[in-house]
């Protein structure tokens, strides 16, 4: 029985709310332990800020990239599980694409695109199946994109190996053990 146990992981939705009645830029946002970070060719990333006060308010408080584009990855940098994201064109009567990029712990990468309606406000869209074990996602679009509710999941920390390297480490001791023991004896002959 191992006495290491893995945390289950829990859905998490990012949804800016703490922003709802603000109208700023920020060069980055943290919530819930997941980081969006506005990335500029440049070196000037910035997101902007469509909260309640905003004459862009589109229903929901939510975040746009000004510049190039935006990488998401979890704070502790651990993995994590990309499961869905709301979009709509900042403009009503655009359709814009947005393109994501993740890059998994294994350092290969998926990509996907979606393409919002121009006269349907927020839309969700589901990540396939490929966006699991991710270290970091980046998305572009052709466009000013407003983005809210994103949903992630932390993939636990493998704990599989932890009994395995624990009974190492004890058998290890233990010999170091026996050998301090059978040098004391050695010892107290001398």
């Amino acid at each position: 029985m191992s006495l290491i146990h893995s945390t289950p992981a829990h859905a998490i939705n990012i949804d800016f709310q703490s922003l709802e009645q603000v109208d700023i830029v920020l060069d980055s946002y943290t919530e819930k332990g997941f980081l969006f970070d506005s990335v500029s060719i440049d070196g000037d990333g910035a997101f902007a800020v469509e909260g309640t006060l905003s004459p862009n308010y589109q229903g929901s408080t939510a975040l746009w990239e000004i510049y190039d584009f935006t990488r998401l990855l979890q704070v502790d940098g651990g993995a994590f599980d990309l499961a869905s994201i709301d979009l709509t064109a900042f403009s009503v009567g655009l359709n814009r694409t947005v393109n994501f990029t993740g890059t998994k712990a294994d350092f290969s990468t998926v990509t996907q695109s979606f393409t919002t309606d121009a006269l349907s406000g927020f839309q969700t869209f589901t990540f396939d199946s490929g966006f699991t074990n991710l270290t970091e996602v980046q998305f572009w679009n052709d466009g000013i994109v407003q983005f809210d509710n994103v949903n992630v999941t932390p993939v636990p920390w493998e704990t599989d190996a932890l009994p395995v390297v624990g009974s190492t480490v004890l058998f290890g001791l233990g010999i170091w053990g026996k050998h301090k023991l059978a040098q004391r004896k050695t010892d107290k002959k001398d």
